[in-house]
């Protein structure tokens, strides 16, 4: 079964661009996992981070590159999915440093909130994510049913 990942957590990101990941939060990775993470850039347009278990990760550049190669698109998404792309791994206090360029994209200074997101992990700054989070463009019953309700019934 695929994991799943669940919950919010906070962490405060050190002067060198380390936090320690939530031992709750690591605990839910797969312990196969810990030694293969990515770091990037949303590629959705917010101004997050996404962590990726290296097989989440390897998936998402298998589903890209198995199209036509040939299509100039494909190309492109591969190259702006993987840019800005990291591999990391925790230190011996479980520490993960963030590389500074993507500090800088999601305006990260200090406090952070670690949001599981299935089987992946959104690095956001705290007040970005609070803001995020309270000025949703949408009613959050509406997006459950534009979602989750079968259009065929």
């Amino acid at each position: 079964m695929e994991t799943i990942l669940s919950g919010e957590f906070e962490s405060t990101v050190d002067p060198k661009g380390r936090f320690l990941m939530p031992a709750l939060l690591k605990k839910q990775l797969p312990q196969n996992e810990l030694e293969d993470l990515w770091l990037n850039r949303s590629i959705h347009g917010l101004k997050c981070l996404v962590l990726f278990p290296g097989t989440v990760w390897k998936e998402e550049l298998n589903r890209i590159y198995s199209r036509n190669r040939f299509d100039r698109r494909v190309e492109e998404l591969g190259r702006l999915f993987q840019a800005g792309s990291t591999s990391i791994s925790f230190d011996s206090n479980a520490r993960v440093l963030i590389p500074k360029r993507l500090l800088d994209h999601a305006g990260i200074t200090k406090d952070i909130i670690l949001k599981a997101a299935f089987d992946r992990i959104e690095i956001w700054d705290r007040e970005t994510y609070e803001s995020y989070i309270t000025q949703l463009p949408y009613d959050i019953g509406d997006l459950v049913k534009q979602v989750m309700v079968d259009d065929d019934k």
